[in-house]
């Protein structure tokens, strides 16, 4: 299991290499159903190091909503997962200090599928406790995206940060369907292989909230669920199909790294996105946006 070139943002990936009824230990998880949002909400906790070793991901909080209606332009869709989001956001900070918040938009403001987070920081309703910034990337600005913010940081002395983000995930079915909300904070351009310094707790003296969605897939994931596909066709027409056979015993991270040494060096190196992109990020931040100005509100009615 511990093949690292399939790479995901998400928690709920990385539980899902193991199979259903493998226990890991320092792990557990939670799924639900909401039929009317047609929505899939899983908690995975990640509770002490030998979780931590297992995921490889920081020991926290990981809430992933699950529905093909973030895709949905109608208000009544967004203005529900907006409530849904703010939900989940009142139940991860509950324990935490909040009466000065900080909310960064991450990402490339011109390179649309990573225009997530500056997109959502232009519809935020900016209040005297409540401050919003767009650092920007390393190619526009010349400056790390952790020196930015920790400038801020010392500057404003927020109670909570909230960054948001766009994704990598490991099935092609997520990207654009999913909404991760951790308390672990989160590392610009991890997903695409670009590790810059984190932004959580430990390097900013902050409690550090990451909303994240899915917006890429690698080129090889695409490779490899495709060669799935055709291997469990060829094996339901054929029982006795040579390729089938010879896969057959094979782990799925050992066929992922087969896959992948036979694709060339430009497409290993290549991400995906879906084509209508632009409605997509435009849809996806206007819900995620509407949630967090209902969390501030929320949050700001109680402290009156």
């Amino acid at each position: 299991m511990e093949n690292k070139n399939i790479y995901t943002d998400l928690a709920l990936e990385e539980r899902e290499r193991f199979k259903k009824n493998v226990e890991i230990e320092g792990v557990k998880i939670d799924k639900k159903y909401d039929k009317n949002l047609k929505m899939t909400t899983t908690v995975v906790d990640i509770i002490n190091k030998n979780g931590e070793k297992a995921m490889g991901k920081p020991m926290g909080s990981y809430i992933t909503m699950e529905t093909r209606q973030l895709k949905n332009a109608q208000e009544e869709s967004r203005r529900n997962i907006a409530e849904k989001l703010m939900s989940h956001l009142l139940e991860i900070t509950k324990n935490k200090k909040k009466n000065k918040i900080l909310i960064v938009g991450l990402g490339n403001s011109q390179a649309t599928p990573d225009a997530l987070g500056p997109r959502t920081i232009d519809n935020i309703q900016i209040s005297d406790e409540i401050y919003c910034i767009s650092p920007g990337v390393l190619a526009q600005t010349g400056m790390e995206t952790y020196s930015v913010i920790k400038g801020i940081v010392n500057e404003i002395n927020p109670d909570l940060i909230i960054a948001i983000d766009s994704l990598a995930a490991r099935n092609v079915r997520r990207i654009t369907t999913t909404i991760q909300l951790t308390d672990t904070g989160i590392t610009p351009g991890s997903g695409i292989g670009n590790h810059r310094k984190g932004l959580n707790k430990e390097t900013l003296g902050k409690d550090v909230i990451a909303i994240g969605v899915p917006m890429v897939v690698s080129g090889a994931t695409i490779v490899n669920d495709t060669m799935e596909n055709l291997l469990h066709i060829l094996a339901t027409v054929k029982k006795e199909n040579d390729i089938s056979n010879i896969l057959g015993n094979y782990t799925e991270q050992e066929k992922y790294q087969l896959f992948e040494e036979l694709l060339s060096e430009e497409t290993e190196q290549m991400y995906v996105t879906p084509k209508d992109i632009d409605e997509i990020v435009e849809n996806l931040s206007k819900t995620i946006s509407h949630g967090l100005n209902l969390f501030c509100s929320n949050v700001s009615a109680k402290l009156i």
